[in-house]
């Protein structure tokens, strides 16, 4: 309930393009806006994608950002603290990066190109990060749609049947502490390289990360404590303080975060609308046509608030992610 007053989200300009927005910490995370038209023509709704990979990067948009655009919605990609060209360090998951989402969503929604109503879109980390944002309850956030999420880091992913996952999970925070060190992703180096200096600037923390896989094995020993750090990263501990519309979409045999997640489905309860679609198939399976169709109809009726009307040029979108994510043609 400690959040700042309106004026501190309503002061902040956010244009077309690469910037930087601030949290309430003064932290500033490297954000990239894409209009599905000029401003003047708005205001748009709007998706934000959210994640420790590269959403913010100036010249790559991703796949259901892209989609968004097509749709007629405006499309934020936002970088968490720690990674990219956003500043602070990095731990996977900390209270800081939900707050930071808070005002990312309340900062988005106070834009003149925005409608002020604000969903969130995303699948695997930027699909997680959704779950733990909603929880803040920020009041223009209108829908979420996280796809191959986790349940629990513990039981899902990180130590499923009580054995150490050195397969995925540890590969994957490797490559998140990799990531975070001081312009650890080659987007950011080049906006150094050109000249940011603000990015620059935002480096300066990243020595004092914290070591990713101190905490994973300080997991092992207390996989029943669910007051502390391995408790705070199980949402189905929390899912019941989401009060938006919800779609969530995974697999079954989803062979990188697991197929745990359908046991918090039922603790959804502060939610006024749900929809659950599980398949066979793995990580990806969430990117199927027939599932995103249902998510795009979901973000029409609570985000853009209209019927959904698919356009012709759909087609060649799900084309466009089905090459890009599953190597299709």
């Amino acid at each position: 309930d400690d959040v700042p007053d309106a004026a501190f989200y309503e002061g902040q300009e956010l244009t077309e393009g690469y910037q930087y927005v601030e949290t309430r910490d003064g932290t500033l995370l490297a954000i990239n806006v894409t209009l599905p038209g000029p401003p003047e023509d708005g205001p748009y709704p709007t998706v934000v994608e959210y994640s420790g990979y590269d959403p913010a990067a100036p010249d790559t948009l991703q796949p259901l950002q892209a989609l968004a655009n097509l749709l007629g919605y405006a499309s934020v990609g936002v970088n968490m603290r720690g990674t990219g060209c956003s500043a602070g360090s990095f731990l996977f998951f900390e209270p800081a990066q939900w707050t930071d989402g808070y005002d990312v969503i309340e900062t988005v929604a106070a834009q003149p190109w925005s409608t002020g109503r604000v969903g969130m879109v995303g699948i695997s980390y930027p699909g997680i990060s959704q779950l733990f944002v909603a929880q803040t309850q920020p009041p223009s956030l209108a829908a979420i749609t996280p796809l191959s999420v986790i349940d629990d880091t513990y039981r899902s992913t990180l130590y499923p049947g009580g054995i150490l996952n050195d397969g995925f999970a540890t590969t994957w925070a490797e490559g998140r502490q990799r990531d975070a060190e001081p312009l650890g992703q080659d987007w950011a180096r080049e906006r150094v390289e050109a000249g940011d200096e603000v990015c620059e600037a935002n480096q300066a923390l990243r020595t004092q990360n914290p070591d990713l896989f101190e905490f994973i094995e300080d997991a092992a020993f207390v996989p029943e404590d669910r007051t502390g750090y391995m408790g705070r990263l199980a949402p189905s501990e929390w899912v019941d303080r989401i009060e938006v519309p919800v779609f969530l979409a995974g697999a079954w045999q989803d062979e990188q975060t697991g197929g745990h997640f359908p046991t918090m489905l039922d603790r959804f309860t502060g939610a006024p609308v749900t929809r659950f679609v599980l398949t066979n198939g793995g990580h990806t399976e969430a990117l199927a046509p027939h599932v995103l169709m249902e998510m795009i109809e979901l973000l029409e009726l609570y985000v853009a608030e209209r019927l959904p009307e698919i356009p012709e040029s759909l087609g060649d979108a799900v084309g466009l992610i089905g090459s890009q994510i599953f190597g299709s043609e």
